[in-house]
């Protein structure tokens, strides 16, 4: 199954469990393979204080956003790291992490581009061939790489392709009430995202449509489509993701030399 319109992706749709958690706690597919994403796959997890994710593996990039609690993530690459609410965890190809609840937190993610694996232990899976170093880091979302104003006056990249993530990004958008983007579409990125706070309307401009959503709802918008979000019923709108892989057309016109990026970073 294929989709050439934006769509809404509420909670009551979300699942079913993935058996990835040790201890209590759970797991659920909101973007991914059962619903035919691509470049792009998130996953919801809540675990109680002391429980963890499996050591997890992917032959690509990851990302998460930790939305309440404090992690700490582990992986044979290096030393663990502490994310509170607000951090964003960057996985490099190939490199095992394990994802452990220092207090009861939420936290959602996943593969980009999509794993059809995920959730098979890392010990089950090699990627000896894929180059590069092995890595997890570490960054939140008051620390933005690169504001881009025409998303919205406070649209922060955080984990964006300056810090090397070419696959796997993570945004977070604050919109005032009354904000709209510019309409705008992604030529190659699946553009996802998760709404932490708020009501609005996501409208796909290429088909005429205009759909609601609230929290917790995922807005994802396949390549191509242009779109626009407006937080146009009187609240202030929230939202954690964007576009996979990383869109440099969009990072042109927000004024960044990405030849240069590229050139610095020794990406292709």
């Amino acid at each position: 199954m294929t989709h050439d319109r934006a769509r809404i992706i509420s909670p009551s749709e979300w699942g079913p469990e993935l058996d990835v958690i040790k201890g209590e706690g759970r797991c659920l597919e909101i973007v991914g393979p059962r619903v035919s994403a691509v470049t792009r796959s998130l996953y919801w997890f809540d675990l109680p204080e002391g429980s963890a994710t499996i050591t997890l593996k992917h032959p690509d990039e990851a990302v998460y956003y930790i939305v309440s609690g404090s992690v700490r993530v582990e992986s044979t690459s290096g030393p663990a790291i502490t994310l509170p609410e607000g951090g964003m965890l960057h996985v490099r190809p190939a490199t095992d992490y394990t994802i452990v609840a220092d207090t009861a937190t939420t936290f959602f993610g996943g593969p980009s581009p999509v794993d059809p694996e995920f959730g098979v232990p890392a010990e089950s899976r090699n990627f000896d061939d894929v180059e590069g170093p092995r890595e997890i880091r570490g960054y939140h979302r008051d620390e933005p790489g690169v504001m881009v104003p025409f998303i919205s006056d406070d649209a922060r990249l955080v984990v964006w392709y300056g810090e090397g993530a070419v696959n796997a990004n993570m945004n977070y958008v604050v919109m005032e009430p009354g904000e709209r983007n510019k309409e705008h579409l992604h030529r190659y990125s699946e553009d996802t995202i998760l709404i932490l706070e708020g009501h609005g309307t996501a409208e796909d401009v290429t088909n005429g449509n205009k759909l609601t959503f609230g929290p917790l709802d995922v807005v994802h918008i396949p390549p191509g489509i242009i779109h626009a979000v407006a937080a146009d019923k009187g609240e202030r709108v929230i939202s954690a993701g964007g576009p996979c892989p990383a869109d440099l057309d969009m990072l042109r016109v927000a004024g960044l030399d990405v030849d240069a990026i590229t050139a610095e970073l020794g990406l292709s």
